[in-house]
């Protein structure tokens, strides 16, 4: 158990220090600048392929424990996501109204005297003195005398003009806002005033004021804005990639925190037509009921939109491979054989991810530790294409040794294995007393981000010319093994051969 924990450690461990430009011998760390003593194999290719090459992958069950693999089944489900985004409390804009004069005068009382005062339809909010609305109620109150002195007359053309003469007079008087019951106690009271009571349109709260008493007025000018604020306005920003999933009239809900735990109900009144380009999300209105005006405009609010865009096959987000170039996922055929499979995948949904091709529904799919599966199918693939043709012999040094290799199992296999050496001079006899050592060697696949690696292991005589003895081969694939003979530190021989460990 420990022997085979080692051997997925020393995996990970030379995959993450790859980028640092180290290699391992014989389990210590080398620096970088021992690379030049490697071979040119070792050196990292000009360029990767354009597709990386895959093959399938028999694990046990064992092997699977120790790595953490778990399988789970794609289904068909349906696509819902909630969607979260921040806003900011706004009052409608449909529901501000400006306060504003339609003629020069100045302000004698006013009622409404401060920003942010509740107002309601109909309150007077000041008096205004206007010299021209002044003369023209005067106007008026002539025309009216007239058209009743003229009712008794012959000339029904005199008749018909003084009611024109009442009409325009009462026209002009109600396009300078005077309302119906201001113009009926004009005519009740037959008396101008000289100032003239403004209301408020509708009830809300002032929202800004410049209006101050004895000042002078121009028409046109604004002196209050008021906002209905019965209903609010919430305006979000929604993340360009979630903005497929926000229609107009879907539900909402929003917390405030000034109020824990409590959510107000809304929907979705508008969608701004731009994104902004800094931020790279889309504005988003929501329209909220507003009762016993607790929501405040200028509040923070976190908007939550629960969205469902139909079903798709759905795996977990840890299941899918994805390079930026092609996105893999290795399906399980049973009996631990895992093959790798090219998908398209959608939108992400929570922790799961939609499969728009390449999976059906009750495929099974290996999650948790794709990234060692992907590992070995890539070298597994490497081996494949190793193996199409004969596998070399043993290639004898500069020295007339013969030296003969093997291993038990021949293919050996990931993890401890015996090895032996049979070492015989030109004659054939056995060469006794000497040291034996093989070193297995695997060139830098820079494609997995994977460092070149070492192993180094000693034989001990077995009498007749043989050395025996234990030793790891650390992950499947095609390693250069180099043996080497020596006595009293002079160096008698060497081969090199090809070793595939399964």
């Amino acid at each position: 158990m420990k022997r085979i924990l080692l051997v997925f450690v020393a995996i990970a461990l030379a995959l993450l220090l790859a980028g640092a430009g180290v290699v391992w011998i014989r389990g210590r760390r080398a620096p970088a600048a021992a690379m030049k003593d490697m071979p040119a194999a070792a050196a990292p290719a000009a360029a990767a392929t354009a597709e990386t090459l895959r093959g399938p992958v028999t694990i046990d069950p064992r092997r699977q424990q120790l790595i953490g693999v778990r399988t789970v089944a794609a289904r068909r489900k349906p696509l819902a996501e909630t969607i979260h985004a921040t806003g900011i409390v706004r009052s409608a804009e449909t529901r501000l109204a400006d306060v504003n004069v339609k003629l020069d005068g100045w302000i004698r009382d006013l009622f409404v005297d401060y920003t942010g005062q509740s107002v309601t339809r109909g309150q007077p909010l000041f008096t205004l003195y206007s010299p021209d609305l002044l003369a023209a109620e005067r106007e008026y109150l002539l025309a009216v005398k007239a058209r009743e002195q003229l009712q008794q007359s012959a000339l029904e053309d005199a008749r018909a003009r003084a009611d024109q003469l009442v009409t325009a007079s009462r026209q002009r008087l109600g396009l300078w806002d005077l309302t119906e019951e201001q113009l009926r106690q004009l005519d009740d009271s037959r008396e101008a005033s000289s100032t003239i009571t403004f209301r408020s349109p509708v009830a809300g709260v002032v929202m800004e004021k410049t209006a101050v008493s004895g000042m002078r007025v121009t028409a046109g000018q604004t002196l209050y804005r008021i906002a209905d604020l019965s209903v609010i306005w919430v305006e979000a920003e929604v993340y360009e990639t979630e903005l497929p999933l926000v229609r107009v009239g879907q539900a909402a809900n929003v917390t405030l925190n000034a109020y824990p735990g409590e959510r107000f109900a809304g929907r979705v009144i508008y969608i701004y037509p731009y994104v902004d380009e800094q931020t790279r999300t889309n504005k988003v209105r929501y329209e909220f009921a507003n009762r016993g005006g607790r929501m405040k405009p200028g509040m923070y609010a976190d908007v939550e939109m629960a969205s469902t865009a139909g079903s798709a096959i759905l795996i977990p987000v840890d299941a899918l491979l994805d390079s930026g170039t092609e996105q893999v996922v290795f399906v399980t055929q049973g009996d631990g054989y895992f093959e790798p499979r090219k998908v398209k995948a959608g939108r992400r949904a929570g922790d799961e991810v939609a499969i728009l091709d390449g999976l059906k529904d009750g495929d099974v799919v290996a999650t948790g530790a794709a990234f060692f599966l992907d590992s070995e199918s890539q070298l597994r693939a490497a081996v494949q294409g190793y193996q199409a043709g004969p596998a070399p012999a043993v290639q004898p040094g500069a020295s007339s040794l013969n030296i003969a290799f093997r291993t038990v199992p021949d293919p050996p296999k990931t993890g401890d294995n015996q090895m032996e050496v049979s070492v015989k001079d030109a004659n054939g006899m056995p060469i006794d007393g000497a040291d034996v050592s093989v070193q297995f060697f695997m060139a830098a696949m820079p494609t997995m981000n994977m460092p070149a690696m070492r192993n180094e292991v000693k034989l001990a005589p077995a009498g007749a010319g043989v050395y025996r003895g234990p030793g790891q081969v650390m992950m499947a694939g095609q390693w250069q093994a180099t043996i080497t003979v020596t006595r009293g530190g002079q160096r008698l021989g060497s081969a090199q051969t090809t070793v595939v460990a399964k």
